[in-house]
């Protein structure tokens, strides 16, 4: 995924228990440079649920590479087939895992804000400096 990640698998999901226990993992010594953590409830082999603690940030409500990550996971411990639905409390995603841990993830996206480049920065992004 390009950052690390630490995927839990529970029978039920608790948001108390990853608010407890998010920060704890997160900083653990076992992860020197912190780690995302991923709460997971095996709904069936073509869905999940999950919770997320993001290093540095805290409870989200959802995140592209944690559910790729729990994706990889699961399929790892053949858990699921190639494709499943990860639920998270800010909306769903379809994630499919080949056999060699290619990741392809589909999902809705939404325009959050609208706005325009500075002069300045469109020159630095040209090369240009002042």
């Amino acid at each position: 995924m390009g950052n690390p990640h630490c995927v839990v698998i529970k029978k039920k999901l608790d948001v108390d228990e990853i608010m407890k226990y998010g920060s704890l993992i997160e900083t653990h010594n076992i992860f020197p440079n912190r780690v995302n953590v991923q709460f997971v409830e095996i709904i069936n082999r073509s869905e999940a649920n999950i919770l997320i603690w993001e290093r540095g940030v805290g409870f989200t409500n959802a995140s592209g590479s944690s559910s790729c990550a729990v994706a990889a996971v699961l399929k790892k411990l053949n858990y699921i087939d190639d494709k499943i639905k990860i639920k998270m409390p800010g909306g769903s995603l379809d994630i499919e895992v080949d056999n060699n841990y290619n990741i392809t993830m589909t999902g809705e996206v939404q325009q959050i804000v609208k706005g325009h480049f500075s002069n300045e920065f469109v020159d630095l992004l040209n090369g240009k400096s002042n």
